[in-house]
């Protein structure tokens, strides 16, 4: 704007001042247009080299462990689940794989139970609630813990109440309940 001033004052000398009025608004359009082109040219790179976390969060890949299940050394993947849990405790990925592995090829279902039991305190999504659920189901069943089973049943029935899953555990439920024994009635004292 300086050099554009003293262009028109050589020129116009004493009229010159008549340019200074366009000259600060166009100054003042130039400056807010190019403000204006660089936060959007910021807000689009930012976008792109800095997401917002918005969108679809990345799963965690547990390749060492996966190798180490693949070659048959569970108790070392199992060690490996226990050092990732031990450094982030809310880490519910891993004590959901750290179950499984302790239930299916560690064949340890105390450990797996109180791993599954130990992601409800972490505030977990829906599914991963529901993925914990039919662990324990499943871990039940297979150990015949028929009260533990029954309450677990009882649980998701309540929990998803009134959608098919709610339904087949209510169902399921009600089947083991029909296939017990009726009570027997203590024996009465004699008089």
């Amino acid at each position: 704007m300086g050099l554009l001033l003293m262009v028109e004052f050589a020129f116009y000398r004493n009229r010159f001042l008549w340019f200074i009025i366009p000259d600060l608004a166009a100054t003042v359009l130039i400056v807010l247009a190019a403000h204006w082109a660089l936060d959007q040219f910021g807000r689009a790179a930012g976008s792109v080299l800095l997401p917002s976390g918005m969108g679809t969060p990345i799963v965690r890949q547990y390749s060492e462990q996966e190798a180490l299940i693949v070659r048959g050394q569970y108790v070392e993947a199992a060690d490996s689940f226990r050092a990732i849990v031990e450094d982030d405790p809310g880490n519910i990925d891993a004590r959901l794989r750290l179950g499984q592995l302790l239930e299916h090829e560690c064949k340890d279902p105390s450990g797996a139970e109180e791993c599954y039991r130990r992601v409800r305190g972490l505030s977990p999504t829906q599914d991963q609630d529901w993925q914990v659920s039919n662990a324990l189901i499943d871990l039940y069943h297979q150990s015949d813990q028929q009260e533990k089973l029954k309450a677990e049943l009882s649980r998701l029935s309540r929990q998803y109440q009134g959608t098919e899953t709610g339904a087949n555990a209510r169902r399921r439920l009600e089947e083991i309940r029909a296939s017990e024994p009726a009570p027997t009635p203590p024996p009465t004292p004699p008089e």
